[in-house]
């Protein structure tokens, strides 16, 4: 799960210096390390999408071994309000 849509080509280059380079990852990933650190199950559910058409999310955590509740969670909203198919989704021009 990432903090905004993706940035433009370049925002993330081997050229930007060093400490602007971890500022800007950290803000783009702003909600994934600590799940990945302590080993606790998340996901993100497609809910929105931006003015250009791209997909926004909303992530969810629970506690260890509370991987069946997230599923559940997901599989209720996507039935009450179906996610967009990859194949639907049509990109414009940035």
């Amino acid at each position: 799960m990432l903090a905004h849509p993706a940035p433009r080509l370049g925002h993330l280059a081997p050229d930007v210096a060093y400490p602007t380079l971890i500022e800007r990852i950290l803000a783009y990933v702003a909600f994934t390390p600590i799940d990945n650190v302590v080993g606790t199950p998340s996901l993100s559910l497609p809910v929105g999408a931006t003015e250009e058409g791209l997909p926004v999310g909303v992530m969810f955590a629970g506690r260890p071994g509370a991987e069946r509740t997230l599923l559940e969670l997901a599989f209720e909203l996507e039935a009450d309000r179906p996610f967009r198919r990859v194949q639907d989704v049509r990109v414009r021009d940035v």
